[in-house]
């Protein structure tokens, strides 16, 4: 019994630690469209010589990040599933 709950513990430090990752990659991921954002303009800037009035705003549409977001968290999701089968099995 006092085993399972080690176990059971591990499995719950290992949870917060995914929830921290998924939190640290969507605080990343904000911050790198910003500043995809903003180099966009830029470049355009250059591209015609002069500064436009343009807002930092998010685009609507980030497939591909979202994507990768998507297949981090799955990974994890499998992780865990299998961490419960384990414990499940115990």
């Amino acid at each position: 019994m006092h085993d399972m709950l080690g176990k059971l513990g591990q499995l719950e430090k290992k949870v917060r630690e995914i929830a921290q990752k998924v939190e640290y990659l969507r605080k990343e991921n904000i911050m790198l469209i910003e500043e995809n954002v903003r180099l966009k303009g830029k470049v355009e800037e250059l591209k015609i010589g002069e500064p436009k009035n343009k807002q930092n705003v998010l685009p609507e549409n980030t497939p591909v990040q979202a994507e990768k977001l998507r297949r981090e968290i799955d990974k994890y999701i499998v992780e865990i599933d299998k961490c419960i089968e384990w414990i499940n099995d115990l």
